[in-house]
């Protein structure tokens, strides 16, 4: 009787944390989506405010140039 009501409490147990299981990796999942919109964001005010034209320029060709050198392999 008590090896049957303990694998009972483990099943309930099992189950209870499978249920938590899907509200863990959603959070984890919205944290990671809002990190990489904070970082998207961080970025664009680096790219439009801190960088001059010229060196917009150049990023954008090298950007280009790795491109194009990685269809020619």
């Amino acid at each position: 009787m008590n090896r049957v009501l303990f694998y009972i409490v483990i099943a309930i147990a099992a189950f209870g944390l499978f249920m938590n299981l899907d509200d863990f990796v959603f959070g984890f999942v919205k944290m990671l989506v809002s990190l990489a919109i904070i970082v998207a964001i961080i970025y664009t005010i680096y790219y439009f405010f801190f960088l001059t034209e010229d060196q917009r320029k150049y990023k954008r060709a090298v950007r280009k140039a790795k491109r194009q050198h990685r269809k020619h392999q």
